[in-house]
């Protein structure tokens, strides 16, 4: 069942805590003066900062999948500290875009089905399961985020959106290691079987990636008349400018480094998924 998204805030103890291990960022907050820009690129931008603000709520639900996964087949103790640490990180990304979106007008009605907010695995071992949510979350969804995001902060011209993607990028280069680390030590228990269904795996995950560079105009962007300017400056690029990015992304960040662990697909189905 769907819900509105909606975030609360404790205060209290909670905050102080909170605040001890992930501090404020100290960031230009209400320097963006909405008037500057074309309204349908402020309501764009305001959409999309709601969007981030739910992808990195998820990432929270999913990090918890990754952790419990890693606690279950035993991984090194310090990998599962690290991945602990990640849920904190995810938070403070989850108040960063809210607030990017108060910026800019209040965050855009959404609503999420929370009982299929994150993968939740069944069938298999517990050692497949595992395989398959870090491979997922870790090797795909992280570095498909972290690839495009930096690109995105690349263009990003006012000073405050800027310097929200980078606060969320340092964490994320850390977040996008959690895949090689535990391949690297998951890798000698792992056997050509299982090499070929995380291959199917990754091949099913691509398939979702890839309407972003073969629509023509993805659900919900931008007209074509929107000065590309504006959308820059709030951190968002058009459709036609993201579809080459997510696709280079894509090849560079998940396919290639995870061919040389052995997990892949096949050249006929990277022409199929990539050909555009």
């Amino acid at each position: 069942m769907k819900v509105p998204f909606e975030i609360e805030w404790m205060g209290g103890t909670a905050e102080h805590y909170f605040r001890k291990v992930r501090p404020a960022a100290d960031l230009p907050w209400g320097t963006i003066v909405i008037s500057d820009y074309a309204p349908a690129a402020v309501e764009y931008a305001r959409g999309a900062w709601t969007e981030v603000a739910i992808n990195e709520y998820r990432a929270v639900a999913s990090f918890c999948e990754v952790l419990r996964a890693l606690v279950n087949v035993k991984a090194p103790l310090d990998l599962l500290g690290m991945t602990s640490d990640f849920l904190a990180d995810e938070c403070a990304h989850v108040e960063l875009a809210s607030r990017m979106a108060m910026e800019l007008g209040g965050a855009a009605p959404r609503a999420v089905d929370l009982d299929h907010f994150a993968p939740r695995l069944s069938g298999g071992t517990a050692f497949q399961r595992a395989n398959e949510v870090v491979l997922r979350i870790g090797c795909i969804a992280e570095a498909f985020s972290g690839g495009t995001a930096t690109v995105s902060r690349a263009m990003t011209s006012h000073p405050l959106a800027g310097a929200v993607y980078e606060t969320i990028l340092r964490d994320e280069a850390h977040h996008r290691r959690i895949g090689g680390l535990y391949f690297e030590w998951a890798s000698p228990k792992i056997d050509d079987d299982e090499r070929h269904r995380l291959g199917r795996v990754l091949l099913s995950a691509i398939e979702g990636l890839a309407p972003f560079w073969r629509a023509p105009v993805n659900p919900g962007a931008p007209r074509s008349n929107l000065p590309s300017s504006d959308l820059r400056a709030l951190g968002w690029l058009t459709p036609a400018e993201f579809g080459p990015i997510a696709r280079d992304v894509v090849v560079r960040e998940i396919l290639d480094p995870l061919e040389t662990i052995g997990i892949r697909i096949s050249a006929e189905e990277r022409g199929r998924l990539l050909g555009g």
